[in-house]
């Protein structure tokens, strides 16, 4: 169906894409430097924005990050981001007015994306915001306006239509019974295999088993690790163990995902650890809340800027304040 939805997305006269395509999946060279999206990367950036309650802008020209400052108008406000996969991520858009009108026209056909990567890896692993432009640093971007037809039109539903077909393997001049029928063929085997979800993720790797273990699985595995002890004592203190283990490792997870989303910064870290620990699911609304403290590409260390005693987080909010160097030195005893 992927060819179909390429199909949905994009422009005919006087009308504007209800999605558009905002990171390309794979790896890229730009003027700005190299960057890559790939699955896990995708996953992380929708989990953001997903955690956020604001909608995110799409101005004109990047002038929402201007410096200095300038008025940026809004052309449009993302409404939720979705994983395509090799299509990378997707944008379901809220236009305004004005843009819409100058996206119906063509005078502008290309969006520019914001975000955020991984220095060590190039991974992009947050979006920032989106722009309107017409001369965007990355090459290949489904464009906004193109020829071909636009939801709603009736030549792009007949060619979404023959996609579908044509994955059911059925042939193009099938008729819509033929194809309820394989739906409902297709329902029929799947619900065969379903396997109810009766335990969670952390404890299925725990015991060594797959997504997809069924409850006889996990009640024999169990049952085995419990003939294997002869005290309940022994039990106890292995679960005991297990338990500690996966609150360590949860918790690691959810800081390491802080520092890298610029929300905490290394002299943090054992603070952020103790805290996730004790209340991950507070921790985690505490990252969702809390600002980003971190340039766009720019990765949080605790190097001092050489020559100055001041690190690099330090040096970045004296440079918000308007404090220079000499000053803070002189101050900050």
């Amino acid at each position: 169906m992927k060819n179909a939805l390429v199909l949905i997305c994009k422009d005919v006269e006087g009308k504007v894409p209800a999605e558009i395509q905002v990171i390309p999946y794979g790896h890229h060279d730009t003027p700005k430097g190299p960057f890559t999206l790939d699955d896990e990367g995708a996953r992380v950036i929708v989990e953001a924005f997903e955690a956020q309650t604001n909608d995110m802008v799409i101005d004109y020209e990047h002038q929402t990050i201007a410096d200095p400052p300038v008025e940026a108008p809004a052309a449009g406000w993302i409404k939720k981001l979705v994983n395509r996969g090799a299509e990378g991520i997707w944008a379901v858009i809220e236009w305004t007015d004005r843009a819409k009108q100058y996206i119906a026209n063509r005078e502008y056909r290309y969006v520019s994306p914001v975000f955020l990567k991984r220095i060590s890896d190039n991974r992009v692993i947050r979006l920032i915001n989106v722009a309107l432009t017409n001369q965007p640093n990355i090459d290949g971007m489904v464009p906004l306006a193109n020829k071909l037809g636009f939801e709603g039109d009736t030549n792009t539903k007949e060619a979404a239509m023959k996609e579908l077909w044509k994955l059911l393997g059925l042939s193009e001049d099938a008729k819509e019974e033929a194809a309820i029928a394989v739906v409902n063929k297709l329902k029929t085997d799947l619900g065969a295999k379903t396997v109810v979800v009766v335990a969670s993720k952390g404890v299925l790797d725990a015991l060594g088993l797959g997504a997809t273990a069924t409850e006889s699985e996990i009640i024999g595995t169990i049952e085995a690790m419990k003939q294997s002890h002869t005290k309940i004592d022994d039990v106890v203190k292995e679960l005991n163990t297990l338990k500690a283990g996966l609150t360590q490792r949860d918790a690691d997870g959810a800081v390491e995902m802080a520092m890298k989303e610029g929300k905490i910064t290394p002299a943090q870290k054992e603070w952020a650890l103790d805290y996730a620990k004790r209340d991950l699911e507070g921790f985690r609304v505490f990252v969702s809340k809390a600002p980003v403290v971190v340039i766009e590409g720019k990765v949080v260390t605790d190097q001092k800027e050489p020559g100055t005693g001041i690190d690099d987080v330090q040096a970045q909010i004296n440079k918000m304040c308007g404090v220079d160097d000499e000053t803070f030195k002189k101050y900050n005893k």
